[in-house]
């Protein structure tokens, strides 16, 4: 029972290991998706360093995460030795290049057992240790905000391996009387070269410029790797049964079977396959040194870093490719300090004329949405250059870019709370002109909006903006100028609403003016609104007081019809009594001139 108990619990160890093994490999294979695509897509969030070389070495410990077919023959941990090699662009990525010498030693376990002990004259046993070596390379990405002493290193690589070693031999002799045959236990180890995979997760603080201490973890794959087929251990005593250099399974045996009721015997009875991985996961410390890369020696000649030299900067719509005019662009030095904005022109374009060498960051904003980020080297400033740099609008809805404006001046009329409603959510968002009278909002795809303007004494208008059958690879700003009429107490506006002739009902044009007044007295629930409707001098006078008295009073019932209270709207017909040119009875007018006195106007009641 102690034997099936010993076997359990390796079992539960195996299972263990290779749940360890996957999550390792799992792991891995995450940080390599990452590190590629955060050349695309991770934002820079501080200024990259210059481009520089660094060289280390590491020293630590490794942690076998396999094992091979023999329960009794196990891997236990060893040190690893390894020499890298980094380049740096300028930016956040890099090229990793690296050496690792890793060691781990086998052993053989033989559990207690009282019978296998009265029987066993002497057990011989002997290992080598299995080395591998690797040699790989592939990208890094490090991010180290500017200025600060702490960084992380990412690097996912790809290289070849050297593995040898890791023979076993256990020979156990039973008594000359007992009739039990010597039992034992070959592995022949490794001797291979194959691909492998590792990946390295390095945490650095900078003791220096040039030298930093590094702690890291890595987990290493190599695949497919072969057993050895011949021995490199002479067994003691020179067995004849075990040659050196010998291709052990060329050989009979006469292994035991191993039971819940026979004694604990070294085997060879399992079957070896031919080719397995040996993956590990390990710990390590070192030291790098950083050799900066030397300067052009063009700034000899211009006498950096006291001089000056001109930036250019384009703001551009990732998606449609098309400039943005009127973005807002600062130039950043590496502490964050501005130290120039600016405004692109028509042609999406900021120059910020003579900059002085340094490192710098730019950023831009289009209508509160930051831009993509561009760094400025102390490199490039060469004799002569412009530095030329552009930074990408990356958001995917459009701009709706408005303007506010009176309609009776066609001046812009600033502060106006611009109100935009999605048609298919009710989603309100509001903006407020400036004094330029521009607004803007941002625009889902496929979506309908409703614009008004709310204003104290401005009777806006009611203007649709649509989305639908716009694309966004070649669509970003959707205009609109939205007017405002002059409400002011106790003058009249007028409306647009016109009547066929002789008529008094609303058509549909006449409900959407009249509904401009709807939503400015839902806006102000404070004031009460005289609606007045007025004839020409054409028909008889009492008929056409009347005619204005219902086209009035139907007005104000389609206001009341829309929510707002009765006592807050008056209706009044004037007939032809207030006309607003000569065009009186006897005078001969044109029709033009007639039509200018057929209006209905709305005055708002302040007292």
């Amino acid at each position: 029972m102690k034997v099936l108990k010993e076997i359990q619990k390796e079992k539960k160890l195996t299972h263990l290991k290779m749940t360890a093994n996957r999550l390792l490999l799992t792991l891995g294979l995450i940080l390599m998706i990452f590190t590629a695509k955060s050349q695309g897509t991770l934002p820079v969030k501080a200024l990259a360093q210059s481009p520089s070389f660094e060289i280390g070495g590491r020293f630590g410990y490794d942690l076998p995460l396999f094992n091979t077919p023999y329960n009794e023959l196990k891997y236990k941990g060893g040190r690893n030795i390894s020499a890298v090699a980094d380049y740096h662009f300028p930016s956040n990525l890099g090229i990793r290049l690296e050496y690792a010498n890793i060691l781990t030693r086998p052993f053989i376990r033989i559990p207690d057992s009282v019978y296998y002990a009265k029987i066993a004259a002497a057990v011989l046993k002997k290992d080598l240790p299995v080395r591998r070596h690797f040699i790989g390379i592939g990208p890094s990405y490090l991010y180290r905000p500017g200025g600060a002493k702490f960084g992380v290193l990412i690097a996912p690589m790809a290289g070849y391996s050297w593995i040898s070693g890791g023979d076993a031999y256990a020979e156990s002799h039973g008594p000359e009387s007992s009739t039990l045959p010597d039992v034992q236990l070959i592995n022949t180890g490794f001797k291979s070269s194959n691909p492998a995979a590792k990946v390295d997760i390095e945490f650095s603080y900078a003791i220096t410029d040039n030298l930093s201490l590094d702690l890291g973890f890595y987990y290493i794959r190599h695949f497919g790797v072969r057993f050895d087929p011949a021995m490199d251990i002479t067994p003691p005593g020179g067995n004849p049964g075990v040659i050196h250099g010998e291709n052990i399974y060329d050989h009979t045996v006469n292994p035991y079977t191993l039971t819940d009721e026979s004694p604990w015997v070294i085997r060879q009875d399992v079957e070896k396959p031919c080719c397995m991985d040996l993956a590990s996961a390990g710990v390590n410390m070192g030291l790098k040194y950083k050799l900066h890369a030397p300067k052009p020696p063009a700034c000899n000649i211009c006498g950096c870093p006291n001089d000056s030299h001109k930036v250019v900067v384009t703001v551009r719509d990732d998606l449609s490719k098309k400039v943005i005019p009127n973005a807002d662009v600062a130039i950043k030095d590496i502490n964050g300090l501005i130290i120039a904005t600016g405004t692109t022109n028509a042609f999406g374009v900021v120059d910020f004329g003579q900059v002085p060498h340094d490192n710098y960051v730019v950023t831009g904003i289009v209508y509160d949405i930051e831009t993509t980020t561009a760094s400025i080297f102390d490199e490039e400033f060469l004799p002569d250059a412009v530095i030329r740099k552009e930074v990408l609008y990356t958001d995917l809805r459009f701009i709706l870019k408005g303007r506010t404006v009176n309609k009776s001046t066609r001046a812009p009329e600033p502060n106006v709370v611009a109100s935009l409603t999605n048609r298919g959510t009710g989603e309100v968002k509001q903006d407020n002109s400036d004094g330029l009278g521009q607004f803007a909002f941002r625009l889902e795809k496929n979506s309908s909006y409703e614009v008004v303007g709310i204003k104290e004494n401005r009777l806006s208008d009611i203007e649709q903006v649509s989305t639908l059958g716009l694309s966004r690879s070649t669509t970003l700003f959707v205009d609109l100028e939205l007017g405002v009429d002059n409400f002011d107490c106790g003058t009249g506006t007028v409306l647009d609403i016109k009547y066929c002739n002789d008529c008094d009902n609303l058509n549909t044009q006449a409900k959407i003016e009249l509904d401009r007044l709807v939503r400015y007295m839902k806006d102000h629930q404070i004031g009460r609104v005289e609606l007045a409707s007025h004839t020409s001098s054409v028909g008889d006078w009492d008929y056409n007081m009347g005619l204005s008295r219902r086209r009035a009073e139907n007005a104000v019932a389609y206001i009341v019809s829309r929510g707002i209270p009765r006592d807050r709207i008056i209706a009044k017909g004037y007939g032809e009594s207030q006309l607003k040119n000569r065009c009186a009875d006897g005078i001969d007018c044109t029709e033009e001139e007639h039509r200018i006195n057929r209006r209905t106007e709305a005055k708002l009641l302040c007292n």
